[in-house]
């Protein structure tokens, strides 16, 4: 049986860009999942994004100094025996989207990840879509945390100006491959509101 599972703090990036891609790779501690392991729809209306989970996730939300200013991320998160399921989402402006082609932005996400957890990928990634119309990636790796093995799969999708994330990780022989499935398969996104004008607050001058 695995131990519970967290993550550390998120390292410093040099980048801005990168800075915010990996804002929802920044998880605080995670919650044991509640004794109600039934399958229910977790959907968050904020967050534009609906999907099954088996039971009641722990909800956090965490404002991330870059750059350019600080910026909210969002996560939603489960931990069960041998696992955590997680999704996440953050809005960034416009600008930064346009300037970076997907591929680049899911790549440095997932770096993020591995990062988390000593590993390496499984391969480079396949590209994914959402609805046959967003661009997303899906990756595998594997590494270590706290001393144990720890398999991961992710998937991210752009949609607009918002970057969501879908993590599962633990130990793969104790994950229901169906649970996986039915998780990552269940997600599902409304239509975006309009994203271009998001207002970023400048982070305090901290030479001051």
């Amino acid at each position: 049986m695995m131990r519970k599972l967290s993550l550390v703090a998120q390292p410093r990036m040099s980048r801005p860009v990168s800075a915010v891609l990996l804002l929802l790779a920044t998880i605080l501690g995670l919650a044991a999942g509640c004794g109600d392991s039934s399958w229910r729809e977790v959907a968050a209306a904020d967050g534009g994004f609906r999907v099954l989970m088996r039971g009641a996730p722990r909800v956090e939300q965490r404002n991330l100094d870059t750059p350019m200013g600080r910026i909210a991320g969002n996560w939603y998160s489960l931990e069960q025996k041998d696992s955590v399921f997680g999704v996440g989402y953050a809005d960034y402006p416009a600008p930064i989207v346009r300037a970076t082609p997907p591929r680049a932005m899911f790549t440095t996400v997932r770096e993020g990840w591995l990062k988390r957890i000593q590993g390496k990928p499984e391969g480079e990634g396949t590209d994914i879509k959402l609805d046959n119309k967003w661009y997303g990636m899906e990756f595998t790796a594997r590494g270590r945390l706290e001393g144990r093995e720890v398999w991961m799969l992710g998937r991210f999708y752009l949609v607009d100006n918002r970057l969501y994330q879908l993590i599962v990780f633990g130990d793969k022989a104790a994950i229901p491959r169906s649970d996986i499935n039915k998780f990552m398969g269940s997600f599902k996104v409304a239509q975006p509101r309009e994203l271009s004008t998001i207002k970023i607050d400048p982070v305090p001058d901290r030479k001051k």
